[in-house]
């Protein structure tokens, strides 16, 4: 009796880990099922320059959450205890209600607490930045 109760518990065990281990390893797409059209402005806060700014053209918010839904992103290592960052976004609705948030550190980073996201393909960082150079004077 007590070989097939250490028999369940290492069976569990098991099933446990490799649950954690496909859970992390699957990829992550931000703003999956948010519409352009839901988005009637981003707040921006530049944690490099400590400036804000507001994005509510909606060609812009279109291709700034385009680009973000375009791009799978692992799982990369737990951001918890870091500090600094780039772009800090919320993406508000018509009701001023945050949709989502979350920081772009990098052009290939993304953080959502408990961790870093990354990609091999660009994310609209570089965009962002020239975003900054015009909203903000």
């Amino acid at each position: 009796m007590k070989k097939k109760k250490i028999t369940v518990f290492v069976v569990m065990i098991i099933i446990v880990v490799i649950v954690i281990g496909v859970w992390y390893s699957t990829p992550k797409r931000f703003l999956g099922p948010v519409k352009a059209s839901e988005v009637i402005s981003i707040s921006v806060f530049d944690g490099n320059t400590g400036k804000g700014f507001t994005i509510d053209d909606s060609d812009e918010i279109k291709q700034i959450i385009e680009n973000i839904q375009s791009i799978e992103m692992k799982r990369d290592n737990f951001s918890i205890g870091y500090s600094g960052y780039s772009f800090s976004m919320e993406f508000m609705n018509e009701n001023g209600r945050v949709i989502d948030s979350f920081i772009i550190n990098s052009s290939n980073t993304i953080r959502d607490d408990p961790f870093f996201y990354r990609s091999d393909k660009d994310l609209c960082f570089d965009y962002l930045k020239g975003l900054e150079d015009s909203y903000v004077k």
